[in-house]
């Protein structure tokens, strides 16, 4: 299997509530929606070429996917996968299937990317503690099987750090 890497990006500042209630509806604020554009650009600088960027269907996730793919020059889609509570195998199985090269970029939610990165490096959505703050992008590179945990963390950067990267 030729390597490939993934970045995972929790999706940036939400609002608290959204106005219908349901938290599926939830958009991102005026300040998330800012921090993100810039993180976005700093993802430009390090060079992120994505061959997909692939979204969460809750409304935070896919504004964020937008900001995240118009920066790179990739439409995002959506990946019901990606919705709260991932199943870590699933979602291996079908990044190994379906993209099993080049560059992947997820946007979703926590716990959920915390515990894929954690299988990913580990085997084990627990073995690993990692907590991505809002708007955060962890990069990894593998060459497997996902689910063989064997996975190399490159990176890990929060919006604020992304963003000092885009202002040079």
């Amino acid at each position: 299997m030729p390597e490939r890497r993934i970045l995972l990006v929790r999706h940036a500042i939400a609002e608290d509530f959204a106005s219908s209630g349901r938290d599926f509806d939830r958009a991102l604020t005026a300040e998330g929606r800012r921090r993100m554009e810039r993180a976005a650009r700093g993802l430009a600088v390090l060079d992120v070429r994505p061959d997909v960027v692939l979204a969460s269907p809750l409304v935070r996730a896919r504004q964020t996917a937008q900001i995240v793919g118009k920066a790179l020059g990739a439409e995002p889609r959506t990946w019901d996968a990606l919705a709260c509570g991932v199943d870590h195998e699933v979602v291996s199985a079908d990044l190994d299937e379906r993209h099993p090269g080049g560059t992947v970029v997820l946007v979703g939610h926590e716990p959920d990317m915390g515990e894929l990165l954690s299988c990913w490096l580990a085997r084990d959505p627990r073995r690993v503690a990692v907590h991505f703050r809002k708007g955060a992008v962890a990069c990894v590179t593998a060459g497997g099987r996902l689910s063989e945990g064997r996975a190399v963390l490159e990176w890990m950067l929060t919006s604020s750090q992304l963003g000092r990267v885009a202002d040079g």
